[in-house]
């Protein structure tokens, strides 16, 4: 796909990036995902103990329920926005639709590096968008143009969006996160949902940020 780049698909997808001695996992999928990382670390001759650090985009299940096993099994610290971790640690119970409660079963995992926007992870530098989740980042290499954006920026059927709305914390919040990274220079977005985006991904966003105005969602109303 991309150099350095591994994709992990599924529900959510899960990346890992390598640069230099560290492989960096990002998101870790449903509880049930970390069987299928494991063995796609093993399939591809790389030890789990390789990863350095384990980051999310946000607290939601489907990202971050894995995270717990595979903490225990990489020995790699945790990192995620400070406005999410209280989720993530267990110490607040998140927000969630009551099917979900019912059938999806998250461990806590502890938060060893908590975020803010600015920082920086490696080559990776880290921008709060909130509006998904109050803690929602995106992963951005200014170098190489690589965009890892989480639930920030979604594909669907070769188009730019959002995640369900009923899944946002913010909606008119999400679209103003949207709108900053249209102000980024991208060659790849690596989304949290559907195919990654390898081409006219500046005129993708411009896109979706006019459709969402002319819906009179981001207006800061």
């Amino acid at each position: 796909m991309v150099d350095g780049v591994g994709r992990i698909p599924g529900f959510v997808n899960s990346y890992t990036y390598r640069e230099g001695d560290e492989t960096l996992l990002i998101d870790t999928g449903f509880s049930r995902k970390a069987g299928p990382i494991v063995r796609a670390f093993r399939n591809a001759g790389v030890p789990l103990v390789s990863v350095g650090k384990v980051l999310l985009t946000h607290h939601h299940p489907d990202h971050m329920g894995g995270a717990a096993y595979l903490l225990e099994a990489s020995g790699a610290p945790l990192a995620c926005h400070a406005d999410d971790a209280p989720f993530v640690n267990g110490q607040i119970t998140p927000p969630m639709p009551l099917l979900m409660r019912l059938f999806v079963r998250t461990r806590a995992a502890p938060v060893a590096i908590p975020l803010k926007d600015g920082d920086r992870l490696g080559p990776l530098q880290v921008l709060h968008t909130p509006g998904h989740t109050p803690g929602e980042v995106v992963f951005y290499h200014p170098t190489r143009k690589i965009l890892f954006s989480g639930d920030a920026v979604v594909e669907r059927k070769g188009r730019l969006t959002l995640p369900a709305p009923n899944f946002a914390a913010n909606l008119d919040q999400a679209v103003q996160s949207v709108a900053r990274l249209r102000e980024l220079e991208v060659e790849v977005l690596l989304p949290g949902h559907g195919a990654p985006v390898t081409k006219n991904v500046s005129s993708l966003l411009q896109d979706f940020v006019q459709r969402a105005s002319a819906r009179g969602i981001g207006g800061g109303r």
